[in-house]
């Protein structure tokens, strides 16, 4: 992580895109944050955006602005996100879900630093620090034709790679410090609590698929939700329990307990993975919705 933090501090002043790759919840748009914080642009707007979270008519109005009656309920004109980050930095996040179409319109910004807004007639110029972030695989996006090589070069002046939790395992103890510090700063009133050597030990066993983001949820219910003065490893959740038996990281145990292992992942990640929406949970590993709530429940619920 120093490595990677040096790196990004030797860019941060060089007006050129940069592309972060990771796993989700490792912190990609923090580092795009520190990126930002560290170049000449610091005191102008970081404005980010989910490429993701809009259909593709939506993401143009939302990154290019629109104008009065450009579609069913734009009843006045609305600058976009490249317009209110003029002059500061544009973090584009989960890029591997743009639209061809899509790419084609941010490509031209990328170049030509201009862009017209939705059912506009102007033509806006923009001066913008582009960041971009991914969790795909965008060589075998760029190969399958959905994400086009010439966007991809122009993003990717420079590219830094954020490794999973379970790559530095070494960072979880100064990571639950840290959370528990920001909590306490947070709610004041908050009654001291104390992780024991067990409880961490368990913790560092486990896969983390959800990388910062997951360890940051467990730390925080388990010190919120609890009473007692030390947090014991029958606190955890049964996929991080399961860690101190051995079962809670595919490839370890029996094979009944790595089939169950394996099984608690694909129902975890998958339930973090969709914000934790159980039915898009299920659609997303195929199954039906009472199929998924039976796991959850399982592995979720104890």
């Amino acid at each position: 992580m120093r490595d990677l933090l040096e790196q990004a501090g030797s860019l941060a002043a060089i007006p050129r895109p940069v592309l972060i790759r990771g796993e989700r919840g490792t912190g990609k748009e923090l580092l795009a944050r520190y990126l930002h914080e560290l170049s000449m642009r610091h005191d102008q707007p970081f404005v980010a955006i989910n490429c993701a979270a809009f259909t593709d008519e939506l993401l143009n109005a939302e990154m290019f602005g629109h104008e009065k009656g450009a579609f069913t309920g734009a009843t006045e004109a609305r600058i976009g996100k490249l317009e209110q980050a003029h002059g500061g930095t544009l973090f584009m996040d989960e890029i591997g879900n743009m639209s061809t179409a899509f790419q084609e319109s941010i490509l031209r910004v990328v170049e030509y630093q201009e862009f017209q807004r939705v059912r506009g007639t102007k033509t806006i110029r923009v001066n913008v620090r582009m960041l971009s972030a991914t969790n795909a695989d965008m060589e075998e996006l760029i190969r399958a034709g959905v994400f086009r090589a010439d966007l991809y070069d122009r993003l990717s002046f420079a590219v830094l790679a954020v490794p999973p939790l379970r790559q530095r395992k070494a960072d979880i103890p100064h990571l639950i410090v840290h959370f528990v510090k920001q909590l306490h700063e947070e709610l004041p009133n908050l009654t001291p609590r104390s992780f024991a050597r067990e409880t961490v030990e368990a913790m560092l066993d486990y896969y983390w698929p959800g990388n910062i983001r997951e360890l940051r949820n467990v730390v925080e219910r388990l010190y919120v939700f609890g009473s007692a003065e030390t947090i014991e490893p029958s606190a955890l959740p049964p996929e991080i329990a399961g860690t101190a038996r051995g079962t809670g990281v595919p490839g370890e145990g029996s094979f009944h307990e790595q089939v169950e292992a394996f099984r608690r992942h694909l129902i975890i990640e998958a339930f973090n993975a969709c914000d934790q929406n159980q039915r898009e949970a299920a659609r997303r590993l195929r199954m039906t919705y009472d199929q998924f709530r039976h796991y959850f429940r399982k592995y979720l619920q104890g």
